[in-house]
C-alpha cells in the first residue's frame, strides 16, 4: 500500500484510483483459470456428431458438410477471444482495460454458446447435422465460468481499494479533529459542550414584573 501512496505522491485519493485500474483476482483465479481451460479443452472434443470444436472454428470441409449454423461459428470464435485468449491476457497483465475486454468478449460469447446449443436442438429435419454434443456443452460451462467470474471481479472493489479508503477516512478524521483545535488555540473559544435546552422565557419575567 506504502509503494502505491509514494506512486501517487502521497495522494491518497489518487492512490484509490490507481489501485481500481489494476485486477486483484484473489480467490477467483482458480475458477477463472478452469473456466478457460474447459473452453480450450471444448475445441478437441466433439461440437456435433462428427463435427470437433475446431472445425467449427477452421470451418473445415466436414463441418461444411455437416451444415454448421453462423451462430455456432461465432460462438467458436468469441470462445476463443473471450474464454481463452483475453483470459491469459487478463491474468498475465492485470490490466483494468484487458480485463473490461476479457468480460464484454465472454458475456457475448456466453450468450452465443446458449444460441448455438439452440441452434443444434432446433435443426430442420432435412438437414445433415446433428444435435448439440458434448463438446459444445462443456465449452458453454467454461464460458458461463469465465463470465460469471470476471462479473466477480470487475463489479467488487479490492481489499488495497478498501485500505486505501479507510485510511483517506481515517486522515480526514484527524485533519478535522486538528483544524478544530488550532482554531480554538488562535481564537481562545472552547467547544460547547453544553447540552442544556435555551427556554425563552421573557413572557414570564415580564408577567413577574407586572405582578410586583
Amino acid at each position: 500500500m506504502d509503494q502505491h501512496v509514494k506512486k501517487s505522491g502521497g495522494d491518497l485519493a489518487t492512490a484509490e484510483r490507481r489501485a481500481g485500474r489494476e485486477v486483484d483476482y484473489g480467490p477467483a483465479l482458480i475458477p477463472m483459470a478452469l473456466g478457460m481451460f474447459a473452453v480450450l479443452m471444448s475445441y478437441f472434443l466433439p461440437h456435433s456428431g462428427q463435427v470437433f470444436g475446431f472445425d467449427v472454428l477452421l470451418y473445415t470441409p466436414k463441418a461444411e458438410g455437416f451444415d454448421t449454423t453462423m451462430p455456432e461459428r461465432i460462438y467458436s470464435w468469441l470462445a476463443l477471444i473471450g474464454g481463452v485468449l483475453l483470459t491469459v491476457g487478463t491474468i498475465v497483465s492485470r490490466s483494468w482495460l484487458v480485463a473490461w475486454f476479457n468480460w464484454a468478449f465472454a458475456g457475448v460469447g456466453w450468450w452465443y454458446s446458449v444460441f448455438a446449443i439452440w441452434m443444434g436442438q432446433t435443426r430442420p429435419v432435412t438437414s445433415t447435422g446433428e444435435p448439440p454434443s458434448y463438446g459444445l456443452i462443456i465449452g458453454a460451462v467454461g464460458m458461463t465460468i469465465v463470465f460469471l467470474t470476471m462479473t466477480f471481479v470487475l463489479f467488487r472493489r479490492n481489499p488495497l481499494q478498501k485500505a486505501l479508503a479507510n485510511l483517506r477516512r481515517e486522515m480526514a478524521h484527524e485533519n478535522e479533529e486538528s483544524r478544530m483545535a488550532q482554531q480554538r488555540l488562535r481564537t481562545g473559544l472552547m467547544e460547547r459542550v453544553s447540552t442544556d435546552e435555551i427556554v425563552d422565557d421573557r413572557r414570564a419575567r415580564a408577567r413577574a414584573r407586572r405582578n410586583n
